[in-house]
């Protein structure tokens, strides 16, 4: 059996996405990495959009917990590549937020059990869609993407 390496390089990976595997990696860290996720999300979406996006966040981390086939591999916020399982939760809550709903469902499935799919798609939407929004703010702002 061949084995390869966890860290894969992920350079596909849009301003949104690259935010939420730093979110993911953030919040494995602790309290006080957890408030330098909201603080910084309050700065860029104000107080009200970065409630919603951290109770999507939590409610999917949950979800991930209760119906998941196995716990994520989240890498530490100093690793240079991402793992398959950040890679997943990435693509599945954009295809979410942009409504392909077909690829979400796919994602979804390996990601969870059929009873959490749903579910899983409502939370990842509340996430993913205050990030695309900065995302898009930031272009048209000539900013350049964020993450």
């Amino acid at each position: 059996m061949r084995y390869s390496d966890i860290r894969q390089s992920g350079s596909g990976l849009r301003g949104p996405e690259m935010r939420l595997v730093t979110m993911l990696r953030l919040w494995a860290e602790g309290p006080e990495a957890q408030e330098a996720v909201w603080r910084d999300l309050c700065k860029r979406l104000g107080a009200p959009r970065a409630r919603a996006c951290l109770q999507g966040f939590e409610t999917l981390l949950g979800l991930l917990k209760k119906h998941g086939w196995h716990a994520p591999l989240v890498l530490g916020s100093d690793a240079s590549g991402y793992s398959e399982d950040e890679l997943a939760i990435a693509r599945f809550v954009m295809a979410a937020t942009e409504q392909r709903r077909e690829v979400a469902l796919t994602e979804a499935s390996f990601l969870v059990s059929p009873a959490g799919m749903l579910p899983l798609m409502t939370a990842a939407t509340r996430v993913g869609l205050p990030l695309l929004c900065e995302d898009c703010r930031a272009r048209v702002m000539g900013r350049g993407t964020v993450h």
